[in-house]
């Protein structure tokens, strides 16, 4: 019940800045289900587009929801991200580079929890994340990837990944990724399935 509540909030959020800006429509949806180094069993994500530089887009899935807001600037995408985990709020800048075949992704936050387990929300900031990530995409369709993740309390992970995607028509395209994850060691899955609007 309260990770509805979660969701809801920034639902809530995001339909707000829509309809107050109306500027912004829905440019395209991701649907994955499956696990990588961020997403993690049925991830939605939900992009919109205001035909200028500004950005927002929502992710969510049964644990968390997290409302992105920000700005490109040349090859930079710079946003802010609101999230809930679980119970707990957490927030951080989340910067983007993508230029040729290379994109690079670097995302670090702060929480708001009171319990390792995150079941109660807290007012005392503490270290949340810090995601890097680079990637390089050949022949347009295969992206091969590498990244460390620090979470909490946990030690460092690192991530060995390979995607591959299949166009359908033009505005939609479906993705299949694998992940090697050092700490469980082990392979991690995903399907997706992308549409865009406009």
């Amino acid at each position: 019940m309260k990770n509805f509540k979660g969701l809801l909030f920034v639902i809530m959020i995001v339909s707000t800045i829509t309809v107050n800006a109306q500027e912004f429509k829905i440019s395209d949806i991701t649907i994955s289900s499956g696990k990588t180094a961020l997403t993690s069993g049925l991830d939605t994500k939900v992009s919109f587009s205001n035909g200028k530089n500004r950005v927002l887009f929502i992710q969510a899935n049964a644990d968390r929801a997290i409302l992105n807001i920000g700005k490109k600037i040349k090859n930079f995408q710079i946003v802010e991200s609101f999230g809930v985990y679980k119970n707990v709020l957490w927030t951080g800048p989340q910067i983007t580079y993508q230029k040729g075949i290379i994109d690079v992704m670097l995302w670090n936050g702060v929480g708001f929890g009171k319990d390792k387990e995150l079941t109660s929300p807290g007012t005392k900031p503490e270290f949340f994340l810090s995601y890097e990530g680079v990637g390089i995409t050949v022949f347009k369709n295969y992206r091969i990837g590498g990244s460390v993740l620090w979470f909490r309390t946990d030690p460092m992970n690192w991530f060995v990944s390979a995607k591959r995607t299949f166009s359908i028509g033009e505005k939609s395209k479906i993705f299949t990724e694998v992940t090697y994850n050092h700490t469980l060691d082990i392979p991690m899955f995903v399907i997706g399935y992308s549409l865009k609007f406009n």
